[in-house]
Protein backbone atom coordinates (compact mmCIF):
# COMPACT_ATOMS: atom_id res chain seq x y z
CA UNK A 1 0.00 0.00 0.00
CA UNK A 2 1.48 3.36 -0.93
CA UNK A 3 2.23 5.84 1.82
CA UNK A 4 1.53 8.78 -0.44
CA UNK A 5 -0.98 9.19 -3.18
CA UNK A 6 0.82 8.00 -6.27
CA UNK A 7 2.44 10.80 -8.23
CA UNK A 8 1.26 13.61 -5.94
CA UNK A 9 3.53 13.52 -2.90
CA UNK A 10 0.47 14.10 -0.71
CA UNK A 11 -1.14 11.82 1.84
CA UNK A 12 -4.39 10.06 1.04
CA UNK A 13 -6.13 12.35 3.53
CA UNK A 14 -4.95 15.42 1.65
CA UNK A 15 -6.10 14.06 -1.71
CA UNK A 16 -9.53 13.20 -0.29
CA UNK A 17 -9.58 16.62 1.46
CA UNK A 18 -10.22 15.29 4.97
CA UNK A 19 -8.36 15.38 8.26
CA UNK A 20 -6.71 12.23 9.65
CA UNK A 21 -9.17 12.18 12.58
CA UNK A 22 -12.22 12.25 10.26
CA UNK A 23 -14.88 9.61 10.89
CA UNK A 24 -15.73 6.95 8.35
CA UNK A 25 -19.15 8.50 7.69
CA UNK A 26 -17.50 11.88 6.95
CA UNK A 27 -15.04 10.16 4.62
CA UNK A 28 -17.97 8.51 2.84
CA UNK A 29 -19.74 11.86 2.44
CA UNK A 30 -16.61 13.52 1.06
CA UNK A 31 -15.97 10.59 -1.28
CA UNK A 32 -19.48 10.78 -2.69
CA UNK A 33 -19.21 14.50 -3.36
CA UNK A 34 -15.81 14.07 -5.07
CA UNK A 35 -17.08 11.05 -7.02
CA UNK A 36 -19.87 13.17 -8.47
CA UNK A 37 -17.32 15.72 -9.67
CA UNK A 38 -14.69 13.29 -10.98
CA UNK A 39 -16.92 10.51 -12.34
CA UNK A 40 -15.72 9.52 -15.85
CA UNK A 41 -19.17 10.12 -17.35
CA UNK A 42 -19.01 13.75 -16.20
CA UNK A 43 -15.35 14.69 -16.31
CA UNK A 44 -14.02 12.36 -18.97
CA UNK A 45 -10.96 11.57 -16.82
CA UNK A 46 -11.21 8.10 -15.32
CA UNK A 47 -7.77 8.23 -13.65
CA UNK A 48 -8.84 10.82 -11.07
CA UNK A 49 -11.98 8.88 -10.27
CA UNK A 50 -10.06 5.62 -9.88
CA UNK A 51 -7.53 7.33 -7.60
CA UNK A 52 -10.30 8.79 -5.41
CA UNK A 53 -12.10 5.44 -5.31
CA UNK A 54 -8.92 3.59 -4.25
CA UNK A 55 -8.27 6.16 -1.54
CA UNK A 56 -11.83 5.76 -0.30
CA UNK A 57 -11.42 1.97 -0.21
CA UNK A 58 -8.29 2.37 1.91
CA UNK A 59 -9.65 4.96 4.35
CA UNK A 60 -13.15 3.49 4.75
CA UNK A 61 -11.90 0.10 5.95
CA UNK A 62 -10.78 0.38 9.61
CA UNK A 63 -8.07 -2.28 9.28
CA UNK A 64 -6.58 -0.92 6.08
CA UNK A 65 -6.78 2.62 7.43
CA UNK A 66 -4.91 1.60 10.60
CA UNK A 67 -2.15 0.04 8.52
CA UNK A 68 -1.97 3.18 6.37
CA UNK A 69 -1.84 5.43 9.44
CA UNK A 70 1.00 3.36 10.87
CA UNK A 71 2.89 3.69 7.59
CA UNK A 72 2.51 7.48 7.83
CA UNK A 73 3.92 7.47 11.35
CA UNK A 74 6.77 5.22 10.26
CA UNK A 75 7.54 7.46 7.31
CA UNK A 76 7.62 10.58 9.50
CA UNK A 77 9.99 8.88 11.96
CA UNK A 78 12.27 7.72 9.16
CA UNK A 79 12.35 11.17 7.61
CA UNK A 80 13.10 12.80 10.97
CA UNK A 81 15.83 10.28 11.72
CA UNK A 82 17.42 10.76 8.31
CA UNK A 83 17.62 14.50 8.87
CA UNK A 84 19.46 13.80 12.11
CA UNK A 85 21.93 11.50 10.40
CA UNK A 86 22.67 14.14 7.80
CA UNK A 87 23.61 16.57 10.53
CA UNK A 88 20.86 19.05 9.74
CA UNK A 89 19.50 18.92 13.24
CA UNK A 90 22.88 19.09 14.92
CA UNK A 91 23.01 15.35 15.58
CA UNK A 92 26.20 13.67 14.43
CA UNK A 93 26.05 9.89 14.99
CA UNK A 94 29.74 9.32 14.26
CA UNK A 95 31.05 12.26 16.25
CA UNK A 96 32.05 11.59 19.84
CA UNK A 97 32.01 14.65 22.01
CA UNK A 98 34.08 14.92 25.12
CA UNK A 99 32.62 16.59 28.13
CA UNK A 100 34.99 18.92 29.87
CA UNK A 101 34.32 19.09 33.56
CA UNK A 102 35.44 22.28 35.19
CA UNK A 103 36.92 21.94 38.62
CA UNK A 104 35.45 23.93 41.42
CA UNK A 105 37.72 26.90 42.24
CA UNK A 106 37.02 26.54 45.98
CA UNK A 107 38.91 23.23 46.24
Amino acid sequence: MPVMAQGTGRSLYEVLRVEPMTTISEIKTTYRSLAKVYHPDLSGNSQDFIKIHNIYETLSDPTTRAVYDMSLVSRRRTRTASFGCLGRSGFHPTRRWEIKVEENEDN
